[in-house]
């Protein structure tokens, strides 16, 4: 249910966006517009305008749709002449059309900028080891190297990091790493990246290629009273070095030596106040609902990542989201080139199903990743709108561009062999996405 909430929020607010662009374009023109809908199907509630645009809320939440007059109506009492679409130049109708995919790119752009403008904390981007056959250990990174920037483009977190460097892994693009050593020294190294081709369902790259975040130390968070923690001294902000003489690095690690240990005692090396001491503590049995029987401490921890923070002033905040919403859009185009002659697996295709499971997965993970989220769905949207397929937004500017050129519309049952064939491929499409949908449930 929080999924499909979740959906119909990030839906309705990326179409209506969209459709507003349209909108817009349309109402500047001189068209009529006779209707502006959110959502689908039969209306809950209508209002009509001064100029006569029916405002509705349907019962369908499934994003939304504008209603423009589409050709003259020259014996309704209330018509003027130059109100409808058939009336515009075919200059004009581009640009109606065009304006749809210009809101939704607008609309990433505008999300991105408040984010970069309000700013969060960020892992920085220190990578741990990488494995001794990926391409970052053949190009000699080592633990504890931090990227500066990827492409000569400056990166202050690991999250933008991996922003840059999402494209060159899945398109298998040569880039450049700028690397802080542990010693302070910078140095640039040329990362040979493969293009896949398998479907990304799955597949972290990032890890394939070496380039995985370097995991602290486990500190605690917090000591339970009277639990076996506070019985051997441990305190909030204790930082874990060692179990039994074995550094530890992974946070999951120690867990998972605490839950098999209960009843034994273990050597814990801490640093407390930039000094090193020894405790032992012995974990408590406890039994799980399911009958599994664990250690328990009795103590939170958290993996204390070093931590930088990441905001922007209003002009380069608005610069960044540019840029950014550019890279996602162009890398959506690059994908469905790959797609489309073989390089990239149509697995990769996503469908309504996914896009609602990740939405509410992301959710979860706060406001700033669903609104993040939002924007990534409203570029993709504008990218899909421009394809050259009759039916979408693209398909019509190429419709009329033709008719520019020509100097005259394209004849009727040219412009409806078209509309078939669009509307066949879309359909098409959208079987195939949903069938991968499917696919990634049931597996």
């Amino acid at each position: 249910m929080f999924s499909l909430l979740t959906f119909l929020i990030t839906i309705s607010i990326v179409v209506v966006f969209h459709e507003y662009g349209h909108y817009l374009a349309a109402r500047y023109y001189g068209n009529h517009v006779e209707r502006f809908s959110v959502g689908f199907g039969k209306v809950l509630y209508q209002y009509t305008d001064k100029k006569g645009t029916e405002w509705a809320i349907s019962m369908l939440p499934l994003g939304g749709y504008v209603k423009p007059l589409a050709e003259p109506r020259p014996n309704h009492p209330d018509y003027k002449v130059g109100e409808s679409v058939a009336e515009r130049s075919a200059w004009e109708k581009i640009v109606i059309y065009a304006a749809g995919p210009a809101f939704s790119f607008l609309l990433g752009i505008m999300i991105y900028t408040v984010v970069f403008m309000i700013g969060e904390q960020h892992p920085k981007a220190v990578i741990a080891a990488p494995a001794p056959q990926s391409v970052a250990a053949k190009v000699g990174l080592i633990e504890g190297d931090r990227i500066v920037a990827v492409n000569h483009t400056d990166v202050a977190s690991w999250s933008e990091a991996v922003d840059k460097l999402v494209g060159p892994l899945t398109l298998g693009q040569r880039t450049t790493l700028t690397i802080e050593r542990p010693s302070g020294q910078l140095e640039e190294v040329e990362m040979p990246f493969q293009s896949y081709t398998g479907s990304l369902e799955s597949v972290n790259l990032l890890k394939e290629a070496g380039l995985v975040l370097q995991a602290p130390n486990p500190e605690v968070a917090r000591v339970i009273a009277s639990g076996p923690a506070e019985r051997a001294g441990l305190k909030e902000g204790d930082i874990v070095l060692a179990l039994n003489g074995q550094e530890v690095k992974q946070l999951s690690a120690l867990i998972e030596q605490i839950q098999l240990s209960a009843g034994q005692s273990l050597s814990l090396t801490i640093l407390r106040d930039g000094a090193t001491i020894n405790l032992t503590v012995v974990p408590e049995q406890v039994t799980l609902d399911n009958g599994r029987t664990v250690g328990r401490i009795q103590t939170e921890f958290r993996a204390a990542y070093p931590m930088t923070d990441v905001s922007y002033g209003p002009i380069d905040a608005l610069v960044k989201a540019s840029s950014k919403t550019w890279d996602t859009a162009w890398f959506s185009l690059k994908m469905m080139g790959k797609m489309l002659i073989g390089e990239a697996s149509l697995k990769n295709i996503s469908g309504p199903l996914t896009i609602a499971d990740y939405s509410g997965k992301v959710a979860q993970h706060g406001l700033m990743n669903f609104v993040q989220f939002i924007a990534l769905i409203s570029i993709s949207i504008g990218v899909l709108n421009l394809l050259p397929i009759p039916g979408l937004d693209g398909g019509q500017m190429v419709v009329n561009f033709i008719e520019m050129i020509r100097g005259k519309p394209l004849p009727d049952s040219v412009l409806i062999g078209l509309m078939k064939v669009g509307y066949g491929l879309l359909l098409a499409l959208m079987v195939f996405a949903f069938s991968n949908d499917l696919m990634r449930i049931f597996s």
